[in-house]
């Protein structure tokens, strides 16, 4: 009896030893997570390069999409970040003076478009900005010019047209560009200004055009591995997949200028 216990026990730790052995080997086995915070007009062609990435390597990313200034006040309080994609200079540069961007990985990687787009009901009556200020124009959206570039465009334009004044008591705020899309295309707002890559994605509103490129800072997307990346070597493989054949093929469908 005694001889079968200790068999029966030998067993049982061979057993707990294995099965920690095997958890072990799937925790070394799980792939590296690579945390990309990028801007928000980018989410519809990032996720497909994401899942393109992920058929042909092990490194799983994990994007988070939201207007480059909030990206950019998370990524300094600490939170973990590989690859930083904003929609402007303004946000990069500050987060290099901290310190914060691997300046060597540094490059402008994409340049986009303001433009103008309205609701359905009143896209026969803007025909451009400056129709904005006609009577029957009420509501005026744009991202929140603190965190969000379009928003920053945006009011660089109307100051360069000498219209900020006059516009300002029509103008909704947003927390990013694509709130600022389904405001027009639901028609909770006149008209508002979005980049050309988000007006495509329009279901029921109208594209009046594109902003004069004279009135406002080029829309140029500058990209950068963090100096702090959790994750530097998985990063710099999804850095340069970001910069293959494959992956400019979809910034391109989407309306972008692979730079």
């Amino acid at each position: 009896m005694k001889k079968k216990l200790a068999v029966l026990l030998v067993l049982c730790l061979a057993m707990i030893l294995v099965a920690g052995c095997g958890g072990q080997q799937n925790e070394e086995q799980a792939p590296a997570e690579i945390y990309v915070f990028a801007a928000s007009s980018l989410t519809d062609c990032l996720n497909e390069i994401i899942t393109l990435y992920e058929n042909e390597y092990d490194y799983q990313v994990v994007p988070v999409y939201e207007g480059s200034g909030t990206l950019k006040k998370q990524i300094a309080e600490g939170a973990d970040c590989d690859i930083f994609i904003s929609a402007n200079q303004k946000h990069m540069d500050e987060l290099e003076q901290e310190g914060a961007v691997n300046t060597e990985t540094r490059r402008d990687l994409l340049s986009n478009s303001l433009t103008l787009i309205a609701s359905a009901e009143k896209a026969e009556v803007i025909t451009d900005v400056q129709s904005l200020l006609d009577d029957g124009i009420s509501l005026v959206a744009i991202g929140e010019p603190n965190d969000v570039p379009a928003g920053q465009y945006a009011e660089e334009l109307f100051a360069n047209m000498d219209i900020k004044e006059d516009i300002q008591p029509k103008l909704v705020y947003a927390k990013n560009v694509r709130a600022v899309l389904e405001y027009v295309d639901g028609g909770d707002a006149d008209a508002g200004f979005v980049y050309r890559t988000d007006a495509i994605l329009m279901e029921n509103g109208v594209i009046i055009g594109d902003a004069p490129a004279a009135y406002y800072t080029a829309v140029n997307y500058p990209a950068a591995i963090m100096t702090n990346a959790p994750q530097p070597k998985a990063a710099a493989d999804f850095y340069a997949f970001l910069e293959s054949d494959a992956a400019k093929a979809v910034f391109e469908k989407y309306g972008f200028t692979v730079l």
